[in-house]
């Protein structure tokens, strides 16, 4: 069995302006990357959009079946040397694995029809990677072996940066270094998300009739990113690290994240982990609960393996403490007071 040696995007598209292979699998954590590598390819196999109706075809996982991606590769391009067919939405931390085996089956027809070119893009978060690139699970092992694995990986500090200033400029607007990294800072690292920020903050600007964007813009205009952030403040409380919790808690006050949004998402959490450790704990693995659809897989690992640190009876505790700090805020004038969060820490 051939090792999974998955290549990065800057190789794909090396590749594909050079000579497109006949499938490849898109997956990792930069969903955007994902979306403009689709449009590489588009380009490439139909540049003239009157033959992109014949030419790329487009496949959901809710109207899939190995039989329409097999009649999907019968037909010759028209008037091109390949043609397209991309499959989006497919969820392999709940899919059956015979649906898995049924679409590897599927693809094995790529042999006979190798005038495609199979895109299938899976979302981040919605395949297991396994360990390692080098210990990948064994849905992606799998798959590997009929795509070409490309891996989409969040972009470095550096190459990010550049790529936001040229999206600024790109729409007549400056931006200084400093700024740069406030607003990456305060925004997070996805690029789906800077992307929707910048147009945001272009089209406030120029408004204003400026032509640089400040700090002050980014805190006025931009959603703070909380994601992470908010699931390690809950592991941090639930496992009593108080000082972790407070200096997460303090760069959530420097984005100005809500404080009840802070409370909401952290009590959502202590829940859920109460679900997972409970499940666990009736014999249930990530993939049973993905099954049932408690979660999906991935993010059920996650889960479980901070669950696993924990007791039932702190997770009890901590969701009742939850709860009557809830209910002291909603009796109080400050709602918007940091104060019930430290004081859930400390308790």
């Amino acid at each position: 069995m051939a090792d999974f040696k998955p290549i990065n995007d800057s190789d794909f598209r090396r590749q594909a302006k050079s000579a497109l292979g006949t499938g490849y699998l898109f997956y990792g954590d930069e969903d955007y990357l994902k979306i403009h590598a689709v449009r590489l390819v588009q380009d490439i196999v139909a540049p003239d959009p009157a033959f992109a109706l014949f030419n790329i075809v487009k496949i959901a996982y809710e109207d899939y079946t190995p039989e329409k991606l097999i009649d999907a590769m019968q037909p010759p391009p028209m008037m091109a040397d390949r043609k397209l067919i991309l499959l989006t939405g497919f969820d392999f931390t709940s899919m059956r694995s015979s649906e898995t085996d049924e679409l590897l089956e599927a693809l094995d027809a790529l042999r006979e029809y190798d005038f495609n070119t199979v895109i299938l893009s899976v979302a981040a978060g919605l395949i297991d990677e396994g360990y390692s690139v080098s210990k990948p699970s064994a849905t992606l092992k799998k798959l590997g072996e009929k795509l070409c694995a490309v891996k989409f990986d969040k972009c470095t500090p550096g190459r990010l940066a550049v790529w936001v200033n040229k999206h600024f400029e790109h729409n007549g607007v400056s931006i200084s270094d400093s700024a740069t990294d406030f607003f990456i800072n305060y925004c997070g690292n996805s690029m789906m998300r800077l992307a929707n920020e910048i147009e945001k903050l272009c089209a406030y600007v120029l408004y204003e009739k400026r032509t640089e964007v400040t700090r002050e813009d980014v805190r006025n205009v931009c959603c703070a990113d909380t994601d992470y952030d908010n699931f390690a403040f809950a592991n941090a409380i639930a496992e009593g690290r108080a000082q972790d919790a407070l200096a997460i808690l303090d760069y959530l006050k420097f984005k100005r994240v809500d404080p009840l949004i802070i409370f909401g998402e952290t009590s959502k959490t202590f829940c859920d982990l109460l679900l997972v450790k409970q499940l666990a704990e009736s014999g249930m693995t990530a993939a049973d609960m993905a099954r049932e659809k408690y979660m999906n897989e991935y993010r059920a690992k996650i889960y479980l393996r901070s669950a696993a640190r924990l007791s039932l009876e702190t997770l009890h505790r901590k969701i009742a403490l939850c709860e009557e700090t809830d209910r002291k805020n909603k009796l109080s004038s400050g709602s918007g007071s940091y104060v019930p969060l430290e004081m859930l820490i400390c308790t």
